[in-house]
């Protein structure tokens, strides 16, 4: 209770006639100030589907489900990477509606993909299914290839889902970067799906899986060739060792690997602060990559990230 009301008024009437006036006022004055900071939707479930159709080529679909806190006809998102061949299925309360969807590059080289509808009532739920053709997520690192795949969301999300479609024909190797909530295989794909329940605002999420080179099917069997597996496998056991031995080394140096890859962070910056961006640039490494070593450096109190614009501005810690 205020000090006001509190108070014993010297003129009765007035008094309480001036109070109601407040009071009146306030009520007024809160749904005005409720409606500038309520989302115009809660997202009840966020999908991610990536098809990877080549090295240079990657399918993504988007699959939002959200639940309207106001009217609203348009849903946008941001992406980095390139958009071809985009379309959009809208359900609203369970009915396909006709839709409008559009891109439009923006500063820094971000795309806003824009999709329009007819609007929706509070409370409505609304399905929005986003397909696009895309590159630049899959690049050579280490002589092999890798995905790599970052996400950050502004707004809590009731469901997260990430899935990976791998072709036939493609090993999974590590890194895989979180490790998969399910991993299903069939004649054609493997699967690896992702699953987080209950999304913060603010939340990052980072995805990196390796592959082997395309394996080649195959040829049939000589009875020569027999004859030189049975032999080959009397000292199968002398090489396995040595490709165990080999196999714990590249365990151990892992580490190695991010340290070196720190140091040469670390160099970087001693000539100067520098944006996030320019350092993927020097380093050669994915977007993803830079971001985790970024964060677990900025963890161990090396470095510090300041925000600006739509990048970091990184530069050594004092002290």
């Amino acid at each position: 209770m205020s000090p006001v009301e509190n108070k014993e008024p010297r003129r009765g009437k007035p008094a309480l006639i001036g109070a109601a006036l407040v009071f009146v006022l306030l009520l007024m004055l809160l749904p005005l100030a409720s409606s500038q900071t309520e989302e115009e939707y809660s997202i009840e479930s966020y999908s991610l589907y990536f098809d990877l159709l080549s090295q240079n080529s990657v399918k993504e679909t988007i699959e939002v489900v959200l639940k309207a806190n106001q009217p609203f006809n348009r849903y946008v998102f941001y992406t980095e990477y390139p958009v071809e061949n985009l379309d959009a299925i809208v359900s609203i309360n369970g009915n396909t509606l006709a839709s409008n969807i559009t891109a439009e590059k923006i500063t820094g080289g971000v795309n806003a993909v824009y999709v329009s509808f007819p609007e929706v009532n509070k409370d409505d739920r609304v399905r929005i299914r986003i397909s696009f053709l895309t590159s630049g997520m899959v690049q050579e690192v280490g002589g092999k290839q890798q995905f790599a795949y970052y996400v950050r969301f502004n707004q809590p999300v009731g469901v997260f889902y990430a899935r990976l479609f791998v072709p036939k024909g493609y090993a999974v190797l590590s890194p895989i970067i979180p490790s998969p909530s399910k991993v299903e295989s069939s004649a054609s794909r493997m699967i690896l799906e992702w699953k987080k329940i209950q999304v913060n605002a603010g939340d990052e999420f980072y995805f990196i899986v390796g592959f082997s080179e395309e394996i080649k099917p195959p040829r049939k069997t000589s009875p020569l060739w027999m004859v030189v597996i049975f032999i080959s496998a009397f000292v199968g056991g002398f090489f396995g060792g040595i490709l165990y031995r080999e196999r714990r080394e590249r365990k151990r140096t892992r580490r190695e690997i991010l340290k070196s890859d720190e140091e040469r962070i670390i160099e970087i910056l001693k000539e100067g602060p520098v944006l996030q961006s320019e350092l993927v640039k020097r380093l050669g490494v994915s977007k993803a990559k830079v971001s985790i070593l970024l964060r677990e450096m900025e963890e161990k109190g090396l470095i510090e990230r300041t925000r600006e614009g739509r990048s970091y501005r990184i530069q050594l810690r004092e002290g």
